[in-house]
């Protein structure tokens, strides 16, 4: 793909992917899915929110049509007590090394941007967004700890988007 076509073609971008992913039916593993779903209840025309069992290629696609991806996953016990929200750093050199999803049908965030670049000729700015949790157990209803961290999720969701899409998120929340 040349570089013109790429650059009409970012014209008609979305402005704001949430990707939440994660296993709803193993308990505190299911936050990312569960933060997807509330964004997406927010019915904001430049938000697409998915909510996803796991990472897969199949993804490239979305991400290539948004300016800003923020990807919501469950952090386990050797997490931090409170929400992490960290830039996914890519460069020629770090988006050469990752061939992982190009070898496997399951991504991280940072193969999936490698994989976007190179299906697409670029890939948008992205974030990785890790909540703390306590147990993944079968059956498990959220511990209080993942509930706390979806709220922050949330709350940290509603300041990005009010500060990259330069307008109140209106959410009543």
């Amino acid at each position: 793909m040349n570089s013109t076509t790429f650059t009409t073609e970012a014209a008609h971008r979305q402005s704001f992917l949430v990707i939440g992913y994660g296993n709803a039916l193993r308990g505190d593993d299911g936050v990312g899915p569960q933060v997807a779903m509330a964004v997406a209840d927010w019915h904001l025309p430049s938000v697409k929110s998915l909510a996803v069992p796991q990472l897969l290629p199949e993804l490239a696609a979305d991400i290539a049509t948004a300016n800003y991806v923020i990807f919501v996953d469950a952090c386990g016990q050797s997490c931090a007590p409170t929400i992490q929200l960290d830039p996914i750093v890519t460069n020629k050199a770090v988006l050469a090394r990752c061939t992982a999803p190009l070898m496997n049908h399951v991504c991280e965030p940072l193969g999936l941007m490698a994989l976007t670049h190179r299906l697409y000729g670029d890939h948008p700015q992205a974030w990785f967004l890790q909540i703390p949790t306590e147990h993944h157990d079968l059956g498990r209803s959220f511990s209080n700890t993942a509930q706390r961290g979806i709220d922050s999720a949330l709350r940290t969701i509603e300041q990005f988007l009010t500060t990259y899409l330069r307008q109140p998120a209106c959410l009543g929340a």
